[in-house]
């Protein structure tokens, strides 16, 4: 009688290691494949063209974005954070597009050359989508900067600045060239371009850069 109850239990052992390790194993194949996978055509798409872009040292990032864009908004937190954390090769630029104010974009850039750009793009946000402040001109703008005191003096002089109004040219030449025709859109060193549209969601866009740049150093 003893040898069969031993028999038994050790019988049992191993019908309870059996299943627990087939449970492990499904758990792990199930978050292999949960990992996100990307699809050319439809979560990017690749850019075929030569141009000065995609042969720099650097892995050059750039969103094309408008201060009058609620998905912009919505997308700045999430690239903001990783462009604080992105590789050391890599670049990260944010570029305002000419699209229904100028006068959007040359704020957006003077604050640029002041480095007060990350400082106030959040109030700008909300000043311009919830606020419906138009700043539409230059009188409305410098009204705005003396209420959020910034130097007026230093304000005036870089808004009218070669640097700003090179800045804007670049930003609208680019655009052009990538054909950028809605915003927030993102090219990846000048060879793939998406968006959070595209992704499905802006946590997902992150992870797709990080596979992008990583396509790019291989």
């Amino acid at each position: 009688m003893q040898f069969r109850k031993t028999t038994f239990h050790t019988y049992l052992s191993k019908i309870v290691i059996i299943f627990f390790t087939a449970c492990f194993g499904f758990v792990s194949t199930s978050g292999w494949t949960t990992t996100p996978r990307f699809d050319e055509g439809i979560d990017y798409k690749r850019l075929n063209k030569n141009h000065r872009y995609k042969k720099t040292k650097k892995i050059e990032v750039v969103e094309f974005f408008g201060l009058f864009c609620p998905h912009c908004r919505k997308f700045n937190p999430a690239i903001t954070d990783w462009s604080k954390k992105a590789p050391e090769n890599v670049v990260f630029m944010k570029l305002h597009v000419p699209f229904r104010e100028l006068a959007h974009q040359r704020l957006y850039f003077t604050l640029k050359k002041m480095n007060l750009a990350d400082k106030y793009i959040n109030l700008l946000f909300r000043e311009i989508q919830d606020n419906r402040l138009p700043l539409k001109n230059y009188l409305s703008i410098i009204t705005w900067a003396e209420d959020n005191n910034i130097n007026t003096n230093d304000f005036e002089e870089n808004w009218n600045s070669d640097a700003v109004k090179s800045s804007m040219k670049e930003a609208t030449l680019l655009m052009k060239t990538f054909e950028i025709r809605g915003v927030p859109q993102i090219i990846v060193d000048g060879e793939f371009l998406t968006s959070p549209a595209m992704a499905g969601s802006n946590k997902r866009l992150i992870t797709l850069l990080d596979y992008l740049i990583s396509l790019r150093t291989r």
